[in-house]
């Protein structure tokens, strides 16, 4: 059986990604791919990774529980799960100068609570800047220093963190994207994670562009799409871009950067090293990226 975990990262998805796939499960349930509800998984998942973490013995009871009311004596083919919290708490991002510290240990932790010889981890990043903003407002905290524990915004790099949880669980497959794609790939991410063909329709597919651009030029989208149907992912891309750039509402694109010390130039550096970094983690083994 195929277990896709979703495991964030924080400040790229708000549960929108498991949210959407629930809307279609009753049709995904047909095709043999299970959408679990998060209540049924989410804190058991969580407490046990503590209680390893700590050097305790897992629950069993707990654990047969969760993967029966996950579905693993279901008889379906693939379940989809969405855990963040499994890289660690938002408050805990980081910890002694480092990016997500405990992710590979937990992530090969959970890898021995689902039985399964086919994970398959899913992912988001995004630029440091506007991660470490939103993180830091997600996570609760008063101090900044306290929150980023003597990371600095120029050292972040998600090749180096991912590197680290591929080693933790090499037989694992791992797809990574950029949240800054995520308009433009965001259907296709759903059809990914869930299994299906790519030229599967989806509820929701277009539910962030409808959020983005102009209701007008949603609109001519949705029609120039229904009149003549993209042949494959590339083409439905290229279209979505076309249409992004002429209909996009540019305040729903921006987000304030409210960062102690943060300069544009600061800004233009750091951008430029994830681009960078981006090169590295398409080059990590067992990794795929996707992009436009």
């Amino acid at each position: 059986m195929q277990i896709a975990l979703h495991i964030g990262a924080h400040g790229t998805d708000n549960d929108r990604l498991i949210q959407c796939l629930s809307a279609n499960a009753d049709r995904l349930e047909t095709a043999g791919i299970s959408i679990p509800q998060v209540n049924d998984y989410r804190k058991p998942m969580l407490d046990m990774l503590t209680d390893v973490m700590k050097g305790e013995a897992v629950n069993q009871r707990v654990r047969d529980k969760m993967l029966k009311d996950i579905g693993m004596s279901s008889g379906c083919d693939r379940i989809v799960l969405s855990q963040e919290n499994i890289l660690g708490r938002a408050h805990r991002i980081f910890e002694r100068g480092k990016l997500y510290p405990i992710a590979p240990k937990r992530l090969a932790d959970i890898n021995g609570l689902l039985p399964t010889n086919d994970l398959q981890v899913y992912m988001a990043i995004r630029n440091p800047v506007t991660f470490i903003a939103e993180t830091f407002r997600l996570s609760g905290s008063s101090s900044f220093a306290e929150f980023v524990d003597g990371v600095r915004l120029a050292d972040v790099r998600w090749s180096d963190m991912i590197e680290k949880l591929v080693t933790a669980v090499p037989q694992a497959q791992f797809t990574v994207w950029c949240y800054e794609d995520l308009p433009i790939l965001w259907g296709d991410i759903l059809r990914d994670i869930a299994g299906v063909e790519a030229d599967t329709a989806m509820v929701g597919e277009f539910d962030i562009l409808r959020d983005i651009m102009s209701k007008d030029g949603f609109s001519r989208m949705k029609t120039y799409m229904d009149t003549r149907p993209p042949q494959n992912e590339a083409q439905r891309q290229r279209i979505i871009m076309a249409f992004l750039d002429k209909f996009a509402i540019e305040d729903e694109l921006e987000q304030e950067l409210d960062l102690p010390g943060l300069t544009q130039d600061i800004v233009d550096r750091v951008s430029a090293d994830y681009a960078a970094d981006l090169e590295r983690v398409a080059a990590l083994p067992g990794v795929r990226l996707l992009q436009p």
